[in-house]
């Protein structure tokens, strides 16, 4: 059966990969974003990873000696001894927050924050995640536990219900 996992590979070698993996015919996720870089003579928008040195993979946990021997990659995030799966709607939210292009902000897992909710308007409606308060605003977290990461965006409470 076919799972999520994701592939960490060496620094700044995730579209390296990613392209490596779609030519062999695996299931490939590099989620990207837009960032503006500052060089001396000029600015360009550019595309990086949202997520440095991880790129998703949709496969079969005995693939993954066969890909860990590929060029660039290192190994499958690992907890207590076993590959460790991400879930398709951990997958799917991301895909979402992206295609919405929003300003995403990465952070880490803090447990003390927030309920787990989901938004019932506007753009995400549907999408489920954590809802954390800092710096007076309003934060929708979507979390990504395996890799101990959330990310980030900015939005009204009003939209929010709790997840029971």
């Amino acid at each position: 059966m076919k799972r999520w996992f994701a592939l960490y590979v060496q620094p700044r070698k995730e579209k390296v990969v990613e392209k490596e993996l779609l030519k062999i015919g695996y299931e490939v996720y590099l989620p990207l974003k837009q960032e503006l870089r500052q060089w001396k003579d000029r600015k360009k928008l550019i595309e990086v990873p949202l997520i440095p040195s991880y790129v998703f993979m949709n496969i079969n946990e005995r693939e993954m000696w066969d890909i860990v021997r590929i060029n660039g990659c290192v190994k499958f995030i690992w907890f207590n001894g076993k590959p460790c799966p991400i879930p398709d709607s951990q997958i799917d939210s991301i895909k979402l927050l992206l295609e919405k292009k929003v300003e995403i902000e990465q952070t880490s897992i803090n447990p003390s924050s927030g309920d787990l909710v989901r938004i019932i308007e506007g753009d995400f409606i549907g999408l489920v995640g954590v809802f954390l308060h800092k710096k007076g605003k309003n934060n929708f977290a979507v979390r990504i536990s395996s890799l101990g990461i959330d990310l980030t965006i900015t939005i009204d409470e009003s939209k929010f219900e709790l997840v029971e």
